[in-house]
């Protein structure tokens, strides 16, 4: 509804009715004609909970293919639209609009175009319990694989460093959010929606950050920062750590998380002209639970490489943003949800 408000702002005639009962897909959600002085066109639309990521627009061919078998232009609907993502639609074919009054819309002799934002909107209410702790709960239960044993309230809270009574709370709490499921043995978790709304929610890792440069690869700057010291001190985030985990382009940006100052001398770093000039962002975060525990290795060249927790990598590829970042960050979510 928001999004047809935005819409009809424009001035142009909209109408919304029911999806024609005979079109090939039955998932499609609605008709929608727009109308102006010079044409008449209709859309069929799509409405998705979550936004897709490029490498999984090919998933919604069916329906694209649908609209047009029905002699009407493929609508997609969704909360928010990037600019990456709203490009990428275009290219495959797609019609779109957000929530957040969004839209572009083609059709032969119409365009459509609005922007009124670039910046996704803020949850209203938290609904992922906060603190390192908790969050080192969400993060594991994430990263479970579904063929792992089932992870009961003492295993997590020993994976945490909380309590045992607090992580039976978390646990209670993702499951009023319909985020875990109680089984006889432990707990399942809905991997795919805790992913979607820690994504969602999370505010970052807080606490400091340096912008530093280095004329070096940025991988060979994360790798020598990594051997300096035990696999928890220093961790590898976006853009190297993904690229380790499921290569996808030269990285250009190193975020390092360190539990202890680093020697930026030795490692060939520089004080940035400013955040935008950085190509390495060393942050000692507020947030602990993006050291991941137990450590995931990755060799480079001999040298053992610690990674940040695979939420992180992908929050980071996102906060980072561009169209290779937001591709690199669904095939990670790929590798992850389904290895």
């Amino acid at each position: 509804m928001q999004a047809l408000s935005a819409l009809r702002e424009t001035g142009i005639d909209v109408r919304l009715d029911e999806p024609d009962p005979a079109s090939a897909d039955r998932s499609l959600d609605a008709d929608l004609t727009v109308t102006s002085p010079q044409v008449e066109e209709r859309f069929v639309v799509k409405v998705k909970q979550r936004a897709p990521y490029p490498n999984e627009l090919p998933q919604l061919d069916p329906a694209r293919e649908a609209a047009r078998q029905a002699g009407a232009h493929p609508l997609l609907v969704v909360p928010f639209v990037t600019e990456p993502l709203g490009a990428a639609l275009t290219e495959a074919g797609w019609s779109w609009a957000d929530g957040q009054g969004n839209f572009d819309l083609r059709a032969p002799g119409l365009l459509l175009r609005q922007r009124r934002t670039t910046t996704p909107p803020k949850p209203r209410r938290t609904g992922l319990p906060g603190g390192s702790g908790s969050l080192a709960i969400v993060r594991a239960l994430i990263r479970h694989r579904p063929d792992d044993e089932e992870l009961g309230a003492s295993a997590l809270a020993g994976l945490a460093g909380v309590s045992q009574p607090r992580a039976s709370q978390v646990l209670t709490q993702l499951q009023r959010l319909d985020l875990v499921d109680r089984r006889r043995r432990g707990w399942a978790p809905d991997r795919a929606a805790l992913l979607d709304r820690f994504l969602a929610e999370y505010r970052g890792p807080g606490g400091s950050a340096r912008h530093l440069y280095s004329l070096d690869p940025v991988t060979d700057v994360a790798v020598r920062a990594a051997s300096t010291g035990r696999p928890r001190d220093v961790v590898v985030s976006a853009d190297v750590g993904p690229d380790l985990l499921a290569p996808w382009r030269r990285p250009s940006v190193a975020i390092l998380y360190t539990v202890r100052p680093v020697d930026e001398r030795s490692l060939g770093l520089v004080e940035a002209q400013g955040a935008d000039h950085a190509n390495v962002i060393v942050r000692a975060p507020a947030d602990r639970s993006v050291f991941r525990d137990p450590p995931l290795l990755v060799e480079v060249g001999g040298v053992e490489v610690a990674l940040a927790d695979e939420s992180q990598l992908i929050w980071d590829l996102h906060d980072l943003g561009g169209t290779d970042r937001l591709e690199a960050a669904g095939r990670l979510r790929e590798w992850l949800l389904h290895p």
